[in-house]
């Protein structure tokens, strides 16, 4: 991740009127690198997501997130290419563009290449980096006593469903499974996928499915 030069977890939030100095005190420039996260919010329509900046707005305050980056990604139905700008472009989006204030740590243009595979025809999404504040006070504390947050990932709904309806509650929800191919040699293959639409030789509906089975979706 870096200074782009254009462009899940389920948590108990504090009470959101909550505006201390202990809150202040707890968003240092530089973000936590053990502490970074990105969150995709994809929807049907731009305007879907413009709740979504005030609800960031209230959760910044209460000490939860911190924003670090915010970038739109947009799909027309007839397309394959995917037209990523900051979020900061669209009215309604404007309070989450970050670049002036703060030009710490950026999503770069390939962070943002990967995110666009995933959007669907006639879709749009919303790629945000964020710092989990949160966590700032256990990642002190981790640190302190010679510890540090070495992981973690957002456990896929599929996964926490399986769990939730396994008799035995044994289900796994951290370890993966099977080795699955790489994102970055995903995008690669959707890429690939994309110039045989550009020269004509597969047709956009064939293209969809072979992205999705790329994918894995």
């Amino acid at each position: 991740m870096r200074r782009h030069p254009a462009a899940q977890h389920p948590r108990r939030v504090p009470d959101l009127g909550r505006e201390t100095a202990v809150q202040e005190a707890l968003l240092p420039h530089d973000p936590d690198p053990d502490l970074l996260e990105y969150v995709l919010v994809a929807a049907g329509n731009i305007d879907a997501l413009a709740p979504l900046a005030a609800v960031i707005d209230d959760l910044e305050r209460a000490g939860v997130v911190r924003l670090l980056d915010a970038v739109t990604l947009v799909r027309t139905a007839a397309s394959t290419t995917v037209d990523a700008r900051p979020a900061g472009e669209h009215e309604f989006l404007k309070r989450l563009d970050r670049r002036a204030s703060d030009p710490g740590v950026r999503l770069s243009p390939h962070d943002i290449q990967l995110a666009s595979v995933t959007v669907d025809p006639a879709a749009c999404a919303l790629l945000l980096l964020l710092q989990d504040t949160w966590a700032l006070p256990l990642a002190e504390s981790a640190r302190e006593h010679g510890a540090r947050i070495a992981g973690g990932e957002r456990i896929a709904p599929h996964r926490a469903r399986t769990a939730a309806l396994a008799a035995s509650g044994a289900t796994d929800l951290v370890v993966r499974g099977p080795v699955v191919t790489p994102l970055i040699d995903q995008v690669a293959q959707v890429r690939q996928l994309a110039h045989l639409v550009e020269r004509g030789l597969l047709p956009l509906e064939g293209y969809e499915v072979q992205r999705r089975r790329v994918l894995g979706a």
